[in-house]
Parts: C-alpha cells; structure tokens; sequence
C-alpha cells in the first residue's frame, strides 16, 4: 500500500532540508514531471514553473546560498494536502546578510504523487486557503518534534 501524503512528507522533512541537488532529486522522486511548483506568494518575482527542472532553473538564480528548510509544523489538510510550517535560513550571496523566514508549503498529491508544491509567505494565508477550498478543521496536525521521533504514529 503506498504512503499517505502526510507519511511522504514527514519522511521528507524529517530533518533540516538544504536546497541541494540531493533535495531536488529526492523531489523528483515523488513529484509528476508536469509537478507545478508555486513561489509567487513568497518572493516578489516569484514564478510558477512546471516539474523539478523547472526548480532547479530559477533556484540557480536565486540571490541566496546556503538555503535550508527546517519543519516546525505538519497540518494534514485533508487526504491529498498537506501544510508544513517551515523555518527557512540562507546568506545574501552578494551581501553575506543572514535572512530567516517563517513561511509554509502547501504539498498536493494525486495517487501518491506530488503534483502541486505552492510556498506562502503568510502561514494565516496557507492556513485560510485551506479552509477556503472547503476544509475547515485539519484531520492531522503535528510538531516537526513529532515527526522524528521514530517511535511516534501517525495519529488521526
């Protein structure tokens, strides 16, 4: 039986995650090759682009290094969407500023795999988006302190 979205995802973020080719290989492994990946609500020219080489394109432009994700939250929308509370850091690359954001991904899967990544820079925003596609309450929600304990289940 194939994983749950919110199972993939917690495997997935189950410790800091560095946008590295490691990162974006392991993407593709559970994402569509027509995936799309959503950064408009984040970044001031974000785009939506299409599959993980679509992702590997624009993040080769990025003005930051050292881009990592730590999971703080998991909220499991409903069975095919998943919310994750990230804590995301990097360096300026031309100015050496550290930067950190509170943002959240939004994970939709269709028969197990991921088809739509879309990144809010408002967690309310993600959190009203949800409820506004018609689910208000969230089945699942948990620490990221939850996720790596390899002993905790998945709790509905």
């Amino acid at each position: 039986m194939p994983e749950e979205p919110i199972e993939v995802i917690c495997r997935i973020y189950a410790r800091p995650l560095q946008l590295d080719p490691d990162l974006l290989a392991g993407l593709a492994e559970i994402a569509t090759q027509n995936a799309e990946f959503d950064f408009t609500d984040a970044y001031p020219d974000g785009k939506v682009v299409r599959g993980v080489d679509g992702v590997r394109r624009i993040a080769a432009n990025w003005p930051w290094g050292g881009l990592r994700f730590e999971p703080e939250r998991f909220i499991e929308v409903d069975a095919d969407r998943v919310l994750v509370f990230v804590r995301a850091t990097a360096t300026g690359i031309g100015s050496g500023v550290p930067v950190e954001r509170r943002t959240a991904h939004e994970c939709t899967f269709d028969e197990g795999s991921l088809v739509r990544f879309k990144v809010y820079s408002d967690r309310n925003d993600a959190l009203a988006a949800a409820a506004l596609s018609g689910q208000t309450t969230p089945r699942h929600s948990n620490t990221a302190r939850d996720s790596r304990d390899s002993d905790s289940e998945i709790r509905r």
